[in-house]
């Protein structure tokens, strides 16, 4: 009977044991989850609107008058920046202020209610309003070499009554890495109209920049184009000098270039405007503008691109380049491109017109 009464105290004990190991392993899942629970609240961003909401989650960034504020239980959302009151952060932010000036650090309110930018470098906090900021990003990761681009391709065939073949390559890149920054463009274009071509031209361009400051620069440039239906073998030029970036971000680019430069020219045959010789060369002057915005949040953008080339040894010879157009993102990395283009040249070869224009239709890959 001891034997039998020493059994049962046994099994009640390890049932004891099993229920207080039970009640140990849920106290510390809810205590996990509370720990969790707590922190992420803890690290949150937090947001008060004019109408009272408050809002806790992340920011992602901000530009355009838009907020975009990812949460937990809505994913991201965008906020017209007008209708936030208050924003604090856990972490530091990347701040671009209407003044041009960029501080970097956590938003926080003081004890009376102001709002306060505290510098990641340890400085003393900065008072700021919310209508002084123009965007807001999470710090970039050290800067290394960047590299994007794209590439546009048009074609049409037509037979029957009309006999014509038409095919176009426009292509872009863009590597850098600040103070660095390459861009490489080039262009061909060929046509033939009843099995005969009526169209050969090509244009390739690459320009360096090297900023001195956020806003100055030094550009060294070479151009080159052809086209066989001008008596084009060549015009090329090479320049340098000083650029200035006047916008420079994700949505907008503007920039103008101007210095001296050297060119060559290179025709199929020789040349009465040029003395009976077929090639020139001289120094010149040398100015471009770049220029792209994105428009309606993205919907489509606007670009432009022109270059003058003005000899210094004769006031009649110069030439301008036009290159203008939309491009309409798709779906993926698709987009529907139209280009106009625009070349003068104001001592064109014997027989030649001063001014040829063209219309170029695509589809696009942005990379």
């Amino acid at each position: 009977m001891k034997q039998s009464h020493n059994r049962v105290n046994e099994k009640s004990s390890q049932r004891r044991s099993h229920r207080l190991a039970k009640t140990c392993l849920k106290s510390g899942v809810l205590a996990g989850f509370l720990i969790v629970f707590f922190i992420s609240v803890a690290n949150a961003d937090e947001l008060l609107m004019k109408n009272g909401d408050r809002l806790q989650g992340s920011v992602v960034s901000m530009s355009l008058g838009k907020l975009v504020f990812k949460t937990s239980y809505a994913g991201a959302i965008t906020i017209k920046w007008d209708e936030i009151a208050r924003l604090t952060t856990e972490k530091p932010l990347e701040a671009y202020l209407r003044d041009e000036n960029t501080l970097m650090g956590k938003m926080t309110v003081t004890k009376d209610g102001r709002l306060i930018l505290q510098p990641a470098d340890g400085s003393p906090p900065v008072p700021i309003a919310m209508a002084q900021i123009k965007t807001l990003e999470r710090p970039k990761p050290p800067a290394g070499w960047e590299f994007g681009g794209n590439v546009t391709a048009g074609a049409s065939k037509e037979t029957g009554n009309t006999n014509t073949e038409k095919y176009s390559l426009i292509a872009n890149a863009t590597i850098s890495k600040l103070p660095h920054e390459v861009k490489l463009y080039a262009e061909f274009h060929k046509e033939w109209s009843k099995n005969k071509l009526s169209k050969d031209n090509g244009l390739g361009s690459a320009t360096y920049k090297r900023f001195l400051t956020k806003k100055w620069f030094v550009f060294g440039n070479g151009t080159a184009q052809m086209d066989k239906f001008k008596d084009l073998d060549l015009l090329g030029n090479v320049g340098a000098g000083p650029g200035y970036q006047f916008w420079r971000s994700q949505q907008k680019n503007l920039s103008a270039k101007i210095g001296p430069a050297y060119a060559y020219e290179k025709y199929t045959k020789n040349m009465d405007f040029l003395g009976g010789k077929d090639q020139r060369h001289y120094f010149a002057g040398y100015w471009a503008l770049d220029f792209d915005m994105w428009f309606f949040d993205k919907f489509f953008q606007i670009y432009h691109h022109d270059d003058i080339l003005y000899s210094f040894q004769d006031s009649t010879n110069w030439t301008v380049r036009t290159r203008t157009g939309v491009r309409i993102p798709m779906v993926m990395k698709l987009f529907a491109s139209f280009q106009f283009n625009y070349d003068y040249d104001n001592q064109p070869a014997d027989g030649k017109k001063k001014n040829d224009q063209s219309w170029t239709f695509g589809l696009g890959w942005a990379f």
